[in-house]
Parts: C-alpha cells; structure tokens; sequence
C-alpha cells in the first residue's frame, strides 16, 4: 500500500553543500528503500530536474523541493518549499540573491582569518578550487587543505566559536521567504524547529510562524528529540497544519545523517497538496 511507503523529504547534493551528485543520491535512496523522497538544496534547485528523472527510472515518488535561508527576529531559519515551480522569476531571484550572501560570507569567513594573524594569502583563496563530492563550502574545504582546519567540527568548535564568530549574512526575511514560496506554487514548511541546543519555547516560535504563513512543519529530524517531535506534532494536528519528515543528509559530509533516518511512514504524516496518494 502506498501509505506503507517510506518517506525522506529532506536531503542535498553536490548543489549546495552535499556530498552525493544525483546518481548517488538516487542509488542510495533505492537501497534503503525510500518510496517518496524530495532533494532540498540550500538555495538552490539546480539538480531538482535530474534527480526527478533518475526517480523515475527507479520507481521512486519525488518532490521538487528547496531548503531556503531566511532571517527572523535577528536569528537563521530554513524554510523549505516543496511542488515549487523552479522556473519562477522571484523565486530564482532570490536564490541568486541567497547563493551571492554566502559566498560573501565565504570571501568574510577567511579575510576575518587573515585579520587575526593567519598565514593566508586571499587571492590564492579566491582561485581555490575542490571537488564538489568533498561536501561543505568553499572556505571549509580551503582552510581544511591548507592546514589550518581538521574538518567542520574544528571549523565551528575552534576557528569558529562565541569569541570568532561566522559573518553570517542576513538573508530576507522569514515572511518574504514564505511569500515567494508561495507565488512560486509551492507549500512553505518551517525546517527542523529544534536545530540546535538553545532553550525556547517551541510552541510560541510556531505561533510565529504560523502568523508569517508557513504551513506545515519538519516534526520528524534527526536533531529532534522525541520530546521535540511529539510537541510538534501535537501542535501541528491542533492548528490544522502539514507534517514532514526528513534525515537532513548531506552524504558523507555528515555521516551521522543517514538516509531515511528517522524512520517515517507516510500514512504517519499529513503532506496536504504537497503529495496525493493517487500521484
């Protein structure tokens, strides 16, 4: 039965800072069995169309999907959009818009470096080149072959940290992220509400963004607590809101998220218009 199947609407390739181009993705999808999958790339869609093809070929039920960076109340959210039309004019915009801010923060990242003392010569940095099956960013990869970082752990743990902060840009915000989503013809869905761990209120940060638009939420990640999952979902079935699941895999890049992880059915979430059995 369809509603059996096994469900990942959360994962990325070599587009954004995954490790998996889509051949992989998809051959990696078949052997653990996921019947409904969705890429989401960090700003970024241009794999959508070969990974749709590929599931194709392979029996495999598929969403076109994007993870999208967004500003709220001085903080970083995702918002991921899902049956979007990737040749809209907005949407396209703003995903040049976001893919320009993070290069700058690239470009910020290692000139930050080079003001604290270290040994680094920029223009070598801006004609660094990597394999994009490495994973990661640019400044990572740079930083990681030059000696001066281990791998992203000592990038954020030591480089990086409250007395050296990551530049993050500020992206647009939340409400215009949805918005455009939406003219985009597609479903808003608020990312992994717990992503790290900072003590807030979880039902009031959804009442935000049920205010701004979204509709739905990741209830189901591997960052997510059972607590956190079962509050989630407990708030989306009193608001009359979608629930979706995904592992957040970034292939090898990330290897404690694996494919399909957490385990999700699809008769345990509510897609809405964002899938029909029928499909």
């Amino acid at each position: 039965m369809i509603k059996d199947i096994k469900v990942d609407l959360h994962m990325h390739t070599i587009a954004s800072d995954g490790a998996w181009t889509p051949y992989v993705l998809v051959e990696e999808a078949k052997k653990n069995n996921i019947g409904l999958m969705s890429v989401t790339d960090h700003d970024s869609t241009d794999n959508v169309l070969v990974v749709e093809e590929l599931c194709k070929k392979n029996n495999i039920k598929f969403i076109r999907g994007v993870e999208i960076s967004s500003s709220f109340n001085k903080d970083w959210f995702h918002i991921l959009g899902y049956n979007i039309n990737i040749e809209n004019k907005q949407l396209k915009e703003l995903l040049y818009h976001n893919t320009y801010l993070m290069e700058k923060k690239d470009d910020d990242t290692i000139k930050m470096l080079i003001d604290d003392g270290y040994n680094i010569d920029f223009n070598e940095y801006k004609k660094y080149e990597y394999k994009l099956e490495r994973g990661g960013w640019k400044a990572l990869n740079f930083l990681i072959d030059i000696g001066i970082c281990v791998d992203v752990a000592d990038f954020f743990g030591r480089l990086f940290s409250e007395t050296r902060k990551v530049p993050f840009p500020k992206f647009p915000s939340s409400k215009e992220v949805i918005g455009i989503i939406k003219k985009a013809g597609g479903v808003p869905i608020l990312a992994h509400p717990e992503y790290l761990p900072i003590d807030f209120d979880i039902e009031y940060r959804l009442n935000e963004f049920k205010y701004i638009g979204i509709e739905g939420v990741e209830c189901y990640h591997p960052n997510h607590s059972k607590e956190t999952t079962d509050r989630c979902l407990k708030w989306c079935k009193e608001n009359y809101m979608l629930i979706t699941a995904g592992s957040d895999c970034h292939g090898n890049f990330i290897p404690n998220r694996k494919l399909g992880n957490p385990q999700v059915f699809l008769s345990e979430l509510n897609l809405g218009r964002i899938f029909s059995v029928d499909k």
